[in-house]
């Protein structure tokens, strides 16, 4: 495939005309603000706070005795609150106007014919990770439009795990899981297929959330195991070792090393537990060459003639049932984990308050 997209509008200079067009409100306003103001903002804020440890620590003064200096406690709070104030201004760095990201965005947008929505709605994929967690939310979507030779979407998606509920009348605070993939359109309808990168997560080894069932592992070949972990519903080997092929898999650990694979209908899905950001050259680097490099060579093999004689040429053949489904193991990682754990926490009160307390 040697269709590219086009970078320059990540080269070409941005001017505050450009900027100007894109007025920001709230929080954003304020961070975008000239310097000077912030300057301005940021000593009224600590005139106010030093006002008010004045008031602090006079209340310290009369309730701890007349032999505590007011003054001392005063400075010192208002020493405290410039340090702080100062760390924090070195932590958070200089931040880019966000205005300068939307006007590449949106020129990067126009320059390759896509179609781009801030806040779309969910994705209409049957992945694995579209069907995790409570508070699912898809944000800055790219479609491809006409001038693509090779349907694609690039998106960031989240969700949350937990209890969506109250416990205790208090809110529980969510862990919320976030991903960046690519979806690219193949002419036949795939069965579910799941290439797991090893590695992408350092405590487990990966980064996919779901434990399937060993007996679907497809054996690699060119001792590529030790990269991937394969897996095919019964009776779609000869699919899958026709779609990932050693070239394939090759080509994924050089140029996206960090992405899970999926195939599921009509749609090859890449995933990445990071939040690249779309508004820079870097990330379309990568993602161009992850679309139209291993997802053209993808797309190419599962509509070509190998697998032309099992979905029969013409018309797309739905996949049978047994060919979308991945069986999930009932004893995950995170449960043996979780039960080790609290095996760990029952041995050690036996230990500390049954009859070896104080032997050991």
């Amino acid at each position: 495939m040697s269709s590219q997209l086009d970078m320059s509008a990540f080269l070409d200079p941005v001017t505050a005309d450009d900027v100007a067009a894109y007025p920001l409100t709230g929080i954003a306003g304020i961070l975008a603000a000239p310097k000077r103001v912030l300057a301005g903002l940021a000593a009224a804020g600590l005139l106010v706070w030093l006002v008010c440890s004045m008031g602090i620590a006079r209340a310290a003064a009369e309730s701890f005795g007349p032999q505590l200096p007011a003054l001392n406690i005063g400075s010192g709070i208002f020493l405290g609150g410039i340090l702080l104030a100062a760390v924090g201004f070195l932590l958070g760095g200089p931040r880019e106007d966000p205005r300068i990201a939307a006007v590449r965005r949106n020129r990067f947008v126009d320059r390759n014919g896509l179609f781009y929505q801030a806040d779309p709605g969910l994705p209409k994929m049957d992945a694995t990770i579209f069907g995790q967690g409570h508070h699912r939310r898809t944000w800055h979507r790219f479609r491809s439009g006409p001038t693509q030779t090779l349907p694609f979407e690039v998106a960031h998606y989240s969700y949350q795990t937990g209890s969506p509920g109250r416990s205790n009348g208090r809110d529980r605070r969510p862990s919320i899981t976030a991903w960046t993939y690519a979806a690219v359109g193949v002419d036949r309808h795939l069965p579910r297929m799941l290439l797991d990168t090893k590695g992408n997560d350092p405590w487990v080894g990966s980064s996919v959330p779901a434990s399937l069932v060993k007996s679907q592992r497809i054996p690699l070949a060119d001792g590529l195991d030790g990269s991937f972990t394969l897996y095919a519903p019964q009776g779609q080997e000869d699919v899958a070792g026709t779609v990932f092929t050693p070239e394939v898999l090759r080509r994924l650990l050089i140029d996206a090393p960090e992405f899970d694979v999926e195939t599921i209908d009509d749609q090859i899905i890449f995933f990445t537990r990071k939040q690249l950001d779309l508004s820079r050259e870097e990330a379309w680097d990568r993602l161009s060459s992850l679309i139209f490099g291993v997802g053209a060579a993808m797309a190419g093999l599962a509509n070509g003639p190998a697998s032309a004689a099992r979905f029969a040429s013409g018309a797309p053949k739905p996949v049978p049932p047994s060919g979308r489904i991945l069986k999930r193991r009932t004893v995950t990682p995170a449960l043996l984990w979780t039960a080790g754990g609290l095996a760990v926490l029952v041995l050690a009160r036996a230990l500390l308050t049954g009859p070896l307390n104080g032997i050991i």
